[in-house]
């Protein structure tokens, strides 16, 4: 079993879920400005092989985005199985959602 010192454990969620936010927000951001450049030109005079590689650009920058989102979850994830298997295994860090991680990896609350 490996030991974690609590505090950092709570850092660590903590800045977990800031990252979250913070991926989700930046993700918006960019299909906005998906959104924006598809607008702007469909209202211009330019041709559509003229935009093409505008858009192709932002959606290929959105859809990289939503790959690292993917992985940053994984690693929560991974960080999840790592607390089920330490002397953390019945603290409840606050994961985001309704099905949470530590859920997910098996682990339940103990009334104390």
């Amino acid at each position: 079993m490996v030991n974690y010192d609590s505090r950092s454990a709570q850092q660590l969620a903590s800045d977990i879920r800031s990252a979250h936010l913070a991926i989700d927000s930046a993700l918006a951001d960019v299909a906005t400005l998906a959104s924006s450049v598809i607008a702007t030109c469909r209202t211009s005079d330019a041709a559509p092989a003229q935009t093409q590689a505008v858009i192709e650009g932002v959606t290929a920058g959105l859809n990289k985005m939503v790959d690292a989102r993917k992985g940053f979850i994984q690693a929560h994830r991974e960080i999840a199985i790592a607390q089920r298997k330490s002397n953390l295994r019945e603290v409840g860090f606050g994961c985001l959602g309704p099905e949470t991680f530590v859920q997910a990896a098996g682990l339940r609350v103990v009334n104390g």
